[in-house]
């Protein structure tokens, strides 16, 4: 059956974590969806849309409406422009880094160093997903849509899609249409733009000896996210997680050196800091351990990856309210001792939609929970 009733939500997310949804539908044609839109409209029900569950908590209550899980899943590559570029058409509900696999086979480049992240193709689009210098914004060139209320389909070109770090004109509780299908160009893999681009952006650790091909830094990039436990593995409980929780903070350049400071007169070196527009970009993962957290650091059900203190994860019977409960104890230590607000990257699903994560950063002098984690930190 097309629609299913009480669909139990947690085993499509990578945190294992969720209620159940009232309706549940994985549409794998434009004609099953408008179906289910169809069946959606009769029955005035809230609608979410649930890619790879890769960056989505949802709550212990579910979700009071239907859950819509594209299962499109076709590709195309068209052949390589004159001056050897490629376009890509990937439905919505391609694995994201099956996709990576096959542009690195041809040698091109533009998300190879996306590679490992997991989700599907219409939710890489939604999150401007990205990683080690890369985003999918700098490869996207247009998104097939559905509009879930008129059930009209249209193109999205680049200019329209607002993206910004870790988001899009798709990545809001207003938003009423659904990706069907993703068009990238890739370019052809070039050496030293790969080594140009990781040293901008901080990574040039990935390219201290010269990648010799996409698939060479490829295999860079997952040896490196596995070694954080950023790749997700069904059998190993350290990687069940959406990521990295929090965005990396961009402040001002006075509250960077305020900070930088401090660091360097307990420490004597500088803290990991890049400039970007709109000011400095800091490492939320170094303000998280520099606050007193240390990796493996357990809260209630939920804990901190043992090798990345960014990933919240599920040791194994974590609910939604033990993740936001140790959301809320790092962000709180953080802007009590930096005068830093982490903000979340994950999308929270409740009973009646998409809401911020609940942190709550008043009275932060006194909790005690806060300043017994801020005084064990290094700086």
């Amino acid at each position: 059956m097309l629609i299913q009733e009480n669909h139990r939500l947690s085993p499509y997310t990578t945190l294992g974590i969720g209620g159940t949804a009232r309706y549940f539908a994985s549409p794998s044609t434009k004609d099953e969806l408008a179906e289910v839109l169809r069946f959606v409209h009769d029955n005035e029900l809230r609608c979410f849309i649930l890619g790879g569950g890769s960056n989505t908590l949802i709550s212990d209550d579910g979700f009071d409406g239907i859950v819509i899980h594209p299962a499109m899943k076709d590709v195309t590559w068209e052949t390589p422009d004159a001056d050897g570029y490629v376009t890509v058409h990937v439905d919505a509900g391609c694995t994201f880094d099956d996709v990576v696999v096959e542009a690195v086979k041809r040698d091109l480049a533009g998300i190879e160093s996306m590679s490992g992240i997991p989700g599907t193709m219409g939710g890489a689009a939604v999150q401007n997903i990205g990683a080690y210098g890369q985003e999918l914004a700098d490869v996207f060139v247009e998104a097939e849509v559905m509009d879930l209320v008129t059930g009209e389909t249209s193109l999205i070109k680049k200019e329209d899609m607002a993206f910004g770090y870790r988001t899009s004109a798709l990545k809001n509780a207003e938003n009423t249409r659904i990706v069907l299908r993703v068009s990238l160009r890739l370019a052809p893999f070039d050496v030293d733009s790969a080594v140009r681009v990781a040293a901008e952006h901080g990574f040039a650790k990935l390219t201290l000896v010269s990648p010799k091909s996409a698939s060479d830094m490829r295999r860079r990039v997952l040896e490196t996210r596995r070694s954080k436990g950023m790749c997700y593995d069904v059998n190993d409980k350290d990687t069940h997680s959406v990521g990295s929780f929090f965005v990396n903070p961009v402040v001002s350049q006075n509250d960077a050196s305020r900070i930088n400071a401090a660091y360097i007169l307990s420490n004597g070196k500088s803290m990991p800091m890049f400039s970007v527009e709109g000011g400095v970009k800091l490492s939320a993962a170094w303000l998280i351990e520099q606050a007193g957290f240390s990796r493996g650091y357990l809260c209630d059900g939920a804990a901190l990856s043992a090798r990345h203190c960014l990933a919240i994860i599920n040791p194994g019977n974590a609910k939604s309210a033990d993740v936001i409960a140790l959301a809320n104890r790092l962000a709180r230590t953080v802007a009590f001792k930096f005068k830093v607000r982490l903000s979340p990257e994950v999308i929270y699903l409740t009973r009646t939609g998409i809401e911020p994560v609940p942190l709550d950063f008043e009275n932060l002098e006194l909790d005690n929970n806060v300043r017994n984690s801020a005084v064990s930190a290094k700086c």
